[in-house]
């Protein structure tokens, strides 16, 4: 019989019995345990991979950057290059200033007191206290916090002066003054202010360049940064004992001689600044050059802009209106746009119809390819000519009673849009093309300066006859005003095709020059014989033509006018029709050396014209009178421009009265005697003053005499003749700017430098701008 089942028994107290004794580890737990020893033999694996590929595969590596964990490296900023003018004015040139930070972390550690600290340097910093505290509070345990950039010397000094005082105050050891620092940089100024604003361009406050030459030669000017390498600990602060520290240093930016003269610019800018003021110019730009090299004398845009304080609009009322813009980002449109129209040289960047002025260009391209001669004819000009015949398409003329049958020369001094249509059509669009490429209307001038545009002009491939019509009298044609005037240049330098530039030489730290940029002829536009033919016809024009009003007593000018219609969709009788006044010049005519071009965008002028002959033409002509002799061109006056040339006073105070008259007649003036005694005791003008000969000095007899107050009267809109005698009459003296030439019967004041009504010493010189108002374009 089968025993009873022993997993059935029941031992003694009621529990199973025991079963057959087994091994104390289950295999369970023999698998955990072998996964775990797994796990750290793969643990020990990888830490042994990990420790020979730090020590022995990637040692160098590793070890680099250790050590850029444990170096401080600081940054040593170069001097920026200096930018001078032709004769080593400094135009731009960097001064050392401040940077302001703080170490909040240094402020808490010695128990600085920030509403302290905040409260001092406010004042100096002239920062808001509220806000220095926030932007301290805000930064609890920083070792940088900006304060404020660029700060000058005597901000710097006051700073540690304050420190200074404060700290060796007693009962101010527990809580001294640390953790605020003055780091050494640098900072652009520009001696000038707004001169060659658009040209110069200027940094920002990382000491880059954002517009200008600053920005073309950012890299030539900024020099390389230096270094200054030195152990530190975990938190950012430079070891006690410090065993290494290296010092790279900063190589300082080179400097540029340019070719902008201070005087020539100081003269375009004020006399382009005059025009824009007293013709309501919306903006004006001006370009003085050297025909022959290419060399930029001065180049200017009005309004322009303070280049110590570039981001201030001009346009009060412009700032306004963005000021009042609520929503934010709209607002930082608006505002960078008003910035980059104020910034933006439009001399080099904008392009515009030139207008008549361009005529010159076609007048050159016909004689010299032979389509023409100084003697061609058209069929004579009744003030329009039609130009397709499906539909009826006409082009007028500025004299709407047409100019009959003119010859070139005639053509060119009148302005007369049918000649030259009929010319641009004789020579044919591809001959037309082939001198538009020549002259450079299809390609940048290449002149060193950021974002010149390309002149934009109707390919060959394009060209019809009504596009190749109004192209020949310069509507269709879109150029910028450095590509028009280095057109120009060309054609009366004998030819050449020369690559304008801003900047003469390069200079190194200590002086020594490292490149000179010369003179680059691109290419033979036309020949030399052409060349003096339009010279000739040009200066015939200033002489005894429509371009009178450029005319300079005592030197050979030619010279051509311009105005183009903005909108070429609308008549140019049409009231919303808005106009570009341009004119350019050149002297000497027989020898060319200087050209000048200014350009008036939408003038609104108070005597109603819109001519460039009558806007821009007194312009130029008030540049070239100051700029040749600058130059040191000597005049060479005609016998009727020598009677009225001005001369200095002569000193006759002491004199007799009779003899003093005597003396005035010799000189070439004219002497009026006021008072009963018989020695001039004062005299006006005084002696030395350079008046005009044929002028009336003062004299005054009786003892202790003064002046005598008259009143100035209006003699705008006045022949020469008639304002004259009007002055004398008041018993003062005339000055005649612009042209002189009354034998047109069309030559009037245009403005007078002392207004209607002013209170003057008696034989006060006034000066007063004649213009041809019959000059057309």
């Amino acid at each position: 019989m089968k025993g009873p089942d022993k997993r059935q028994q029941l031992n003694e107290d009621g529990n199973n019995p025991p079963t057959k004794p087994q091994s104390s580890v289950s295999f369970g737990m023999r698998v955990r345990a072998g996964i775990v020893a797994g796990f750290f033999a793969l643990f020990s694996c990888l830490l042994i991979f990990n420790l020979f590929n730090l020590q022995v595969i990637d040692e160098k590596g590793y070890a680099e950057q250790a050590e850029d964990q444990q170096l401080k490296d600081e940054t040593i900023t170069p001097n920026r290059g200096v930018i001078y003018d032709t004769n080593m004015k400094v135009l731009a040139r960097s001064a050392t200033v401040w940077d302001v930070t703080a170490s909040t972390r240094d402020m808490a550690t010695y128990g600085t007191d920030i509403d302290t600290v905040a409260r001092n340097l406010s004042q100096i910093l002239e920062m808001d206290e509220t806000e220095l505290v926030t932007k301290l509070m805000e930064n609890p345990d920083s070792n940088y916090v900006l304060i404020k950039r660029k700060v000058e010397k005597p901000v710097a000094d006051a700073i540690t002066s304050w420190m200074d005082e404060y700290n060796n105050t007693e009962g101010n050891e527990d809580h001294p003054i640390t953790g605020i620092y003055l780091t050494q940089t640098s900072k652009r100024y520009y001696p000038y202010g707004n001169l060659a604003s658009s040209v110069l361009g200027f940094t920002n406050v990382d000491g880059n360049g954002v517009t200008g030459l600053e920005l073309y030669y950012n890299e030539t000017l900024k020099g390389v940064e230096g270094r200054i390498l030195s152990t530190e600990n975990a938190w950012g602060y430079e070891l006690a004992n410090n065993n290494y520290q290296a010092k790279y240093d900063a190589q300082d930016g080179y400097s540029l001689v340019t070719t902008i003269d201070e005087t020539i610019q100081s003269c375009l800018e004020k006399y382009l600044y005059n025009a824009v003021v007293e013709h309501n110019v919306e903006r004006g730009m001006g370009i003085v050059m050297n025909v022959n090299t290419g060399e930029i004398y001065g180049m200017a845009t009005e309004p322009d802009f303070n280049l110590n304080d570039p981001y201030t609009l001009y346009d009060t009322e412009l700032a306004n209106q963005i000021a009042a813009i609520e929503d934010t980002t709209e607002q930082n449109k608006q505002l960078q746009a008003a910035w980059q129209s104020m910034w933006r040289n439009r001399a080099v960047s904008d392009i515009l119809f030139p207008g008549s002025v361009f005529k010159v260009i076609t007048a050159s391209a016909a004689l010299d390819s032979g389509k023409a001669t100084v003697d061609t004819t058209f069929e004579a000009c009744t003030g329009r000519i039609k130009v397709a015949s499906n539909p009826d398409v006409y082009m007028n003329c500025a004299e709407h009673s047409g100019h009959g049958v003119l010859n070139l020369a005639q053509g060119l001094d009148n302005s007369c849009n049918p000649y030259f249509i009929q010319l641009g059509w004789q020579m044919g669009a591809d001959t037309f093309c082939d001198y538009l490429q020549a002259f450079g209307f299809t390609e940048r001038t290449g002149i060193d300066m950021y974002d010149e545009a390309v002149s934009q002009t109707v390919s060959r491939e394009n060209m019809t006859a009504v596009s190749l019509a109004s192209s020949a009298f310069g509507q269709t044609s879109a150029v910028t005003p450095i590509a028009m005037i280095t057109a120009i240049s060309a054609a009366v330098n004998g030819g050449n095709l020369v690559q304008p530039h801003v900047v003469r030489q390069v200079l190194d730290s200590d002086g020594n020059i490292v490149e000179t940029i010369g003179t680059t002829v691109k290419r033979q536009v036309i020949s030399e014989t052409t060349s003096q033919t339009i010279c000739s016809i040009l200066e015939d024009s200033v002489d005894n033509g429509h371009g009178k009003n450029a005319h300079v007593p005592g030197y050979r000018v030619g010279g051509k006018s311009g105005t183009s219609q903005k909108n070429q969709g609308l008549s140019g009788e049409d009231d919303e029709q808005t106009y570009i006044a341009s004119f350019v010049g050149f002297a000497p005519a027989d020898d060319p050396e200087i050209a000048v071009l200014i350009v008036l965008d939408n003038p609104n002028s108070p005597t109603g014209s819109t001519y460039g002959g009558s806007l821009a033409g007194p312009v130029v002509q008030n540049i070239l009178s100051e700029t040749l002799p600058y130059l040191g061109f000597e005049p060479e006056y005609t016998e009727e421009e020598l009677a009225v040339v001005a001369s200095p006073v002569p000193d006759v105070v002491g004199a007799l009265a009779n003899n003093a008259l005597s003396t005035l007649h010799n000189a070439g003036f004219n002497g009026k005697i006021v008072g009963s005694g018989t020695t001039v005791t004062y005299q006006y003008p005084a002696a030395g003053i350079s008046v005009n000969r044929q002028s009336t000095i003062i004299l005054y007899t009786d003892e202790g005499a003064t002046g005598t107050m008259v009143q100035v009267p209006n003699v705008v809109g006045q022949s020469i003749r008639v304002a004259t005698e009007m002055l004398e009459a008041a018993g003062l003296n005339i000055s005649i700017t612009g042209t002189n030439d009354e034998s047109s019967g069309t030559v009037v004041a245009a403005l007078q430098r002392i207004e209607p009504g002013t209170e003057v010493e008696m034989g006060t010189v006034v000066e007063v701008e004649f213009h041809d108002t019959s000059a057309t374009d």
